[in-house]
């Protein structure tokens, strides 16, 4: 499988690494929040009723998160939200029929082993089937995108569209073998998930990558604004940015620009910038030649306290050791 080089360079650059781990669905209820972190396991709660029986949290990938999902009868859901952009997978033992409502729109269709769904991040969805099954989520870091933009177009964050159950041979099949690797006993190096993810996420971008779609058109005139704070955050990532910079930035008012905001990204400003700043911060920690402090300065935090709390709390493990992890690779 061909990736472009840059396409899976950007990819590595995207913050957030995964773990793996198959677990007792007896203990899920104890565990909260240490299985999944794309999104609470309250939120996901809220969504469907059973938590993913399987997911990629000790695979150490990065930019990218799997879940695998079994629903015991029917699903209805109530009006959500995804945090970042998810490739929904059904796996049925006979077809089925499935509805997505974004907005007023409504598509009903057929529900079968070939078919994928793309729910981009920060649409309002309500999801219907009418069988028990299963499914894998497979869920791609708003930076990746960011970055393969970047590299292809020059803007920071691609729009892509909302799909559901369609037929695409070429993500099918990418989603099933990183499902298939995280149900792995026998894992392949870190390198293969993450590839797999980067040709995903290159061919989702090349085919799917529209120049606007919101469930509230109201945020048509905003999307220039925004990419000019979008671009301010990226050209400043060094230094201290507050809200109200970054709002006059965009020309709006600090509640309309963090609301229309985290409408359009799926994040909060500041949830973005810290998320930015760690992924810079992860190709930084690569280089010996920097210390901690200085990776600290060139990524905005003038605290190397505050950096090594913010870098736990994204990437799950400390600066240090995860300079001896990438240096061990």
């Amino acid at each position: 499988m061909a990736v472009n080089a840059q396409h899976q360079a950007a990819f590595h650059r995207a913050v957030d690494p995964r773990e793996h781990i198959e677990y007792d669905r007896c203990k899920i209820a104890m565990q909260r929040s240490s299985l999944v972190r794309v999104m609470s396991e309250e939120a996901i709660l809220t969504i469907c009723p059973t938590l993913p029986y399987l997911t990629s949290f000790k695979r150490n990938w990065t930019g990218v998160e799997v879940h695998r999902y079994k629903y015991a009868g029917p699903i209805d859901t109530k009006e959500f939200k995804l945090p970042q952009l998810a490739i929904l997978l059904p796996h049925v033992n006979v077809p089925c029929k499935g509805r997505q409502r974004i907005g007023e729109n409504t598509v009903i269709r057929e529900l079968n082993n070939n078919v994928v769904t793309i729910a981009p991040a920060g649409l309002t969805r309500r999801v219907w089937r009418d069988q028990p099954g299963e499914m894998t989520a497979i869920f791609l870091n708003s930076l990746v995108f960011s970055e393969i933009a970047r590299v292809e177009t020059g803007q920071h964050y691609p729009e892509i569209t909302p799909e559901f159950a369609i037929v695409d041979p070429l993500i099918r099949s990418i989603g099933m073998m990183l499902d298939e690797e995280m149900r792995s006993t026998n894992p392949r190096p870190l390198s293969y998930g993450e590839t797999l993810a980067a040709a995903l996420a290159s061919h989702i971008f090349s085919s799917y990558a529209k120049p606007v779609y919101r469930d509230m058109r109201s945020l048509r005139p905003n999307w220039t604004q925004l990419r000019r704070s979008i671009e301010h955050i990226h050209d400043n990532i060094d230094k201290r940015l507050s809200l109200d910079e970054l709002a006059a930035a965009a020309n709006m008012s600090k509640f309309h620009f963090a609301k229309s905001f985290r409408e359009a990204m799926g994040i909060a400003p500041h949830q973005y910038l810290v998320k930015l700043r760690i992924e810079k911060a992860r190709k930084l920690l690569t280089d010996p030649a920097l210390s901690l402090s200085e990776i600290s300065r060139l990524v905005g935090y003038s605290d190397a306290g505050q950096f090594s709390a913010q870098f736990r709390k994204i990437a799950g493990t400390s600066p240090k050791r995860y300079r001896r992890a990438a240096d061990s690779r």
